[in-house]
């Protein structure tokens, strides 16, 4: 991961993150105390629950997420890459995983 964001006690309306690229994952770390919330994949028709120290790896820039709002003490730590900072220092993109790179 080149990029983090932290979002403290705030809803995400449904949206794809526009900045990395689908075949990356995003890896979504929520901690604090607060009452269980929803974290929503409408494209899939999915529903998980959010609970404090849950972690979701889910490729955000292809699939449309969001959370509603809860008045709590809640914090998302957000890790992420974008593509142009692999650009800008000269990293070549990796290919797409597949169940052949695994060595079984």
């Amino acid at each position: 991961y080149n990029s983090i964001s932290i979002m403290a006690n705030c809803a995400t309306p449904y949206h794809r993150d526009v900045n990395g690229w689908q075949q990356w994952l995003d890896m979504l770390i929520m901690v604090g105390n607060y009452p269980p919330l929803d974290f929503i994949i409408p494209t899939l028709n999915l529903q998980f629950q959010y609970n404090p120290r849950t972690i979701i790896d889910m490729p955000g820039s292809a699939l449309e997420h969001g959370v509603g709002y809860a008045d709590c003490n809640c914090t998302c730590l957000t890790y992420y890459m974008w593509q142009n900072v692999h650009q800008s220092v000269g990293i070549p993109l990796c290919s797409s995983p597949h169940v052949s790179d695994l060595q079984l």
